[in-house]
């Protein structure tokens, strides 16, 4: 890869949900770029739309902020890469059934490295604040959707992502390794992950793995809402629906086996 290009693309991936904007000043100190080129940068992603400085008031007046934030171009480009992912337009029929069922959210998550990224999501008709939406991502081993593609995964793939620092989204998120490591055991087991305050405080998830034409596990499909509506006493009145769910969706990404999970 081109050291320029790659300069650049580094650049753009300094922005995150924790840190959605920088200064030329911020930058400079985060990448040690010389401000000059990295001022080239930035004005050449704010020409194509990458990245932007909008306008804010100051002593009365419109002025240009002093720190970039990513542009609409991304916005849209984002937009065409989740439509070319093609269990996304298998699953969204699935998923809305599911949602039709169970009135909570649906969601679909597909692993990227050492993350779960969200890449669909059925709102459900209920007003619920969730840590979810498309395009957002949570370590593997925090949240049902993300730990149940985990469990699914060899040994040194679960040791690289143990290997990262841990965050503590909730309550209940796990960061000891004795306990992520039960909660991975026992979601191969039993073929199902619920979590409780991991990413959200007060919102309950369960999720299935979803497998491919290797019988590998790169994708799991969810519901989540509050823990009223979705009481672990109650757990089996939810998993048939969704085990059928990620048989068909299995089925249709060329899972020729019976699905190991449910009935």
């Amino acid at each position: 890869m081109s050291k320029t290009l790659e300069k650049g693309i580094n650049i753009l991936t300094l922005f995150t949900e924790e840190h959605s904007s920088w200064s030329l000043d911020e930058l400079a100190n985060e990448t040690d770029i010389p401000k000059p080129t990295l001022h080239r940068f930035l004005k050449t992603f704010t020409d194509l739309g990458v990245l932007k400085r909008p306008y804010i008031q100051s002593g009365g007046q419109l002025v240009l902020s002093d720190h970039y934030f990513l542009g609409n171009k991304l916005i849209e480009l984002g937009a065409i890469a989740a439509n070319s992912i093609e269990i996304r337009s298998l699953a969204i029929p699935y998923m809305k059934m599911l949602q039709q069922k169970f009135d909570l959210a649906v969601q679909l998550i597909v692993m990227d490295e050492t993350d779960g990224l969200y890449i669909e999501k059925i709102e459900s008709l209920r007003p619920v604040l969730l840590y979810t939406r498309v395009g957002r991502r949570a370590p593997l081993y925090a949240g049902a959707c993300s730990r149940i593609i985990l469990s699914f995964q060899s040994e040194e793939k679960i040791k690289n992502v143990l290997q990262k620092p841990r965050k503590k989204y909730a309550s209940g998120t796990p960061v000891r390794d004795k306990e992520i490591y039960e909660l991975i055991e026992s979601g191969k087991n039993d073929g199902y992950a619920y979590s409780v305050s991991e990413l959200e405080e007060g919102t309950v998830s369960i999720a299935v793995p979803i497998f491919n034409s290797n019988r590998e596990v790169e994708y799991s499909i969810s519901i989540a809402g509050i823990e009223s509506l979705l009481p672990k006493e109650k757990i089996n009145v939810f998993l048939e629906g969704l085990w059928n769910t990620a048989a068909l969706i299995s089925a249709e990404l060329g899972y020729s086996q019976p699905y190991p999970y449910g009935e």
